[in-house]
């Protein structure tokens, strides 16, 4: 039966994919899919991320992730098992009476296995002998004085196979037997023992699992990094903030409500509020791993640098003045088959796009060959998001969001329309070195 390493490992060579090309795709270091795939375990965080980690590499290979993180629970068990009646056998050895008893048991046991046809041989020779005997009797003391050689010889063979024979029927040792049998009930109940010891851990980590956690209060800290599961309630309050932050579940993404809004997270898109409600961004919430019903978050009160940097600005006072400045009307963009040619033969460049929202819309975004991520725009909030090669959006209440490409307004739909847009650099027909960066409906 193949290990989980060589399971993945073969997957994997199977789709012709190195280590490297591996963490991009699973963003997961190549020292722990080395780990993974040598099946050394111990090397990694920490069982929820060994999981973690099988789980996404699975996906990622096209791997039933159900049936490999069994073989897992399988495969660690066995090793377990195996450990732990290695170390509670290591120190016995065989004493010396036990080794003479073995020998004796032995020797009689060899001794007693007489063969069926040797048996048969001794009665043919035994009922020769009477036959003789009866010979005997009959003739006279001078005939059996004349008895060949021959016959003094078949006398002599008979009776001494017959001691032999009654040698070797002496009744077979007790002992031995009870000694063999109190050590197969020994390892029974070893093995039983261990089994059970096994089970209740497993059991023991399942109900863990169901658990709801007691809600957790960070006061002081201006930063914490948490473990949370889906029901989990945490109170950061650092000075000068406070956000009650509920994990309603946790899957690809994670949703939850802070301070009775609800909203989502997802790893490489945190999430960056205004909790004083000073119209300043003071707080961040961000994904550093996500799994199935477990991540890790990071929760920080934002200082006034950074706030700067967040790239993101805005405030109920400052909200109109915001939107006077990107009203301008679309640019006039040529349109060939349904595409909107926004540059045309121009050097390539990053996209760089502006996404201002005049009423709640919801965004949901794909940068290159990266996960999705989705942000949930309050009136008057900016986001800016790069890509080389290609960004797709999803965009709710299309209407109330001003789009900015490469410093170019451009109409994305109307209020209350929900579209699909992929943005992205094409060749040049007449000239290669060039390139056309284009809007277009997402087929």
């Amino acid at each position: 039966m193949e290990t989980v390493g060589e399971i993945l490992k073969n997957a994997r060579e199977k789709k012709g994919l190195t280590i490297e090309s591996l963490e991009k795709k699973t963003r997961i270091v190549s020292r722990y899919i080395e780990a993974l795939e040598n099946n050394e375990f111990d090397k990694l965080p920490g069982e929820i991320y060994v999981k973690g980690f099988i789980k996404t590499i699975s996906d990622k290979l096209l791997l039933d992730s159900d049936k490999v993180l069994e073989r897992y629970n399988l495969q660690i068990n066995e090793d377990r098992f195996e450990e732990d009646l290695y170390k509670s056998d290591k120190n016995a050895k065989p004493t010396k009476k036990e080794k003479e008893s073995k020998a004796k048991k032995e020797k009689k046991i060899e001794d007693s296995a007489i063969s069926s046809s040797e048996a048969t041989n001794i009665e043919i020779k035994k009922a020769a002998i009477s036959n003789v005997n009866e010979e005997f009797n009959k003739v006279k003391p001078k005939i059996r004085s004349n008895i060949s050689n021959a016959e003094s010889d078949l006398l002599a063979t008979t009776r001494r196979d017959l001691d032999r024979l009654r040698s070797r029927r002496k009744s077979f040792p007790i002992v031995p037997i009870i000694v063999v049998l109190a050590i197969l009930v020994i390892l029974v109940v070893i093995v039983v023992f261990f089994r059970g010891i096994i089970v209740g851990r497993k059991n023991n980590n399942d109900n863990r699992k169901n658990e709801v956690e007691i809600v957790r209060n960070i006061v002081n800290n201006s930063v914490s990094r948490q473990n949370v599961k889906s029901g989990d309630i945490i109170n950061f309050k650092p000075l000068g903030i406070s956000a009650n932050i509920k994990f309603n579940s946790i899957g690809n993404a994670i949703h939850l409500n802070i301070n009775g809004q609800d909203l989502t997270l997802s790893k490489g898109s945190p999430i960056i509020l205004d909790l004083s409600g000073n119209g300043i961004d003071d707080f961040k919430i961000s994904v550093i791993e996500i799994y199935d019903n477990l991540a890790t978050v990071e929760m920080e009160k934002l200082e006034e640098n950074q706030m700067i940097n967040a790239g993101i600005v805005y405030s109920n006072n400052n909200f109109s003045n915001n939107i006077q400045n990107t009203t301008a009307i679309a640019s006039n963009f040529q349109v060939i088959d349904g595409d909107t040619y926004i540059m045309r033969n121009v050097e390539k460049e990053d996209i760089k796009i502006e996404i201002t929202a005049k009423q709640f819309v919801y965004v949901r975004y794909f940068i290159d060959s990266g996960a999705p991520a989705t942000q949930n725009l309050l009136s008057g909030r900016i986001i800016n998001l790069t890509a080389s090669d290609v960004i797709m959006l999803t965009i709710g209440n299309a209407g109330e969001v001003i789009v900015k490409v490469n410093g170019n307004i451009v109409n994305v739909g109307e209020a209350g329309e929900t579209v699909n847009k992929t943005i992205k650099w094409i060749r040049d027909i007449g000239d290669s070195t060039k390139y056309n960066l284009i809007m277009s409906d997402t087929r």
